[in-house]
């Protein structure tokens, strides 16, 4: 698995899939809303119908949005607005990666950097979803006669509306991430 930094806009970003929160009270994260205004209105339209409730971990793949240059669009819920942190930031970052896991997407964007998460970084959320990211990908073969086919995804990570510099993968690698991406 490959990671890397950007700015970008969710809507215009032609990649494979996006990835974007939702709050249990169904608000949108930045990103979901910025998604939500290029759609003219079809995730919103969703939570209202009933389809996503936004709590946590539970995620919703949509296909070929209209207005939205990614061919898949995933909502990944983020539970109680108040209750987001270390734990729900880590849970929503497994249950994103698992699910784009699933899809047949050869790349994808998270758009997890702009979520807040009290008393820590841009550097330590990267390095949450490197660590989910092993975790989900993970495969204990060694063992076996005939080894399961290595699928690369090229992971793109994303700080959105944000005028600060995106964390390096040095700065990352040394506060405790893997030295090198997976």
């Amino acid at each position: 698995m490959e990671f890397n930094t950007k700015f970008a806009m969710p809507e215009k970003h032609p990649v494979a899939c996006v990835a974007a929160g939702v709050f249990e009270s169904r608000k949108l994260s930045g990103a979901a809303d910025a998604l939500d205004k290029a759609a003219h209105g079809h995730i919103r339209e969703l939570l209202r119908s009933g389809d996503m409730d936004g709590k946590m971990g539970t995620t919703r793949l949509l296909y070929s949005v209209r207005g939205v240059a990614a061919k898949r669009v995933l909502l990944v819920g983020l539970g109680r607005e108040k209750e987001f942190g270390e734990k729900e930031y880590r849970d929503c970052a497994r249950a994103a990666l698992a699910a784009v896991q699933e899809t047949g997407a050869r790349d994808a964007s998270l758009y997890f950097a702009e979520l807040e998460v009290p008393g820590r970084d841009a550097a330590w959320k990267a390095r949450q979803l490197v660590l989910a990211a092993a975790d989900i990908t993970y495969r204990f073969d060694r063992m076996k006669s005939k080894k399961a086919e290595e699928r690369r995804l090229l992971m793109s990570l994303f700080r959105l509306f944000r005028s600060a510099t995106p964390p390096t993968w040095s700065v990352v690698c040394a506060k405790g991430a893997p030295s090198q991406p997976a």
